[in-house]
């Protein structure tokens, strides 16, 4: 009888976080607990529903590069390499606002992370891009952690609309363009 083989020394560790958000848990912690455990040159992976930009921009700051790749339309793998972030800079147009709100552009527009932020903070940050953006601006992709019951109205003043929405545990995501008139 042959034993299995043994898992190669070369495969880094691999979180597929998918689960956890499916069932309403915050992977945050989990990633930074593997992330810890990392030596320099060493590398882990992580499986998620979505390009996760905020937390490639947290690893970044722990000294991680990372390179993400789309697997299936809601499966994202991340290998993230431990050497001090030096290709980083490169890839990384996420700006992380003074609220601890984070902003980067992807394709399908920008991007507004506003989860973990207390209320009126979201509505503010949301309202104040809208505003820079104007009438022709757009379209914006929020990600936010609950259903912004006052944004409506408020887009609505504003000659903008929510297009459409992608409920997820954890990441509500709301994309929100003007009115075409």
């Amino acid at each position: 009888m042959t034993a299995p083989p043994l898992p190669s020394p070369a495969a880094p560790p691999r979180l597929d976080v998918r689960p956890m958000l499916a069932e309403g848990i915050d992977p945050y912690d989990s990633v930074l607990a593997l992330a810890e455990a990392i030596a320099e040159g060493g590398a882990l992976e992580i499986d998620a529903p979505f390009n996760p930009t905020p937390l490639r921009r947290v690893m970044a700051r722990h000294g991680f590069s990372s390179r993400a790749a789309r697997l299936a339309t809601d499966w994202w793998r991340v290998r993230f390499v431990r050497d001090g972030a030096a290709d980083w800079a490169a890839e990384a147009e996420t700006t992380l606002l003074p609220e601890g709100a984070m902003r980067w552009q992807e394709e399908d527009g920008i991007h507004l992370d506003v989860r973990r932020l207390s209320p009126p903070e979201p509505l503010r940050l949301i309202l104040g891009l809208i505003d820079s953006l104007g009438p022709t601006g757009g379209p914006v992709v929020v990600h936010h952690d609950r259903d912004p019951l006052f944004l409506p109205a408020e887009l609505a003043e504003r000659g903008w609309r929510i297009v459409r929405v992608a409920p997820a545990p954890a990441d509500l995501r709301l994309w929100l363009e003007p009115e075409r008139r």
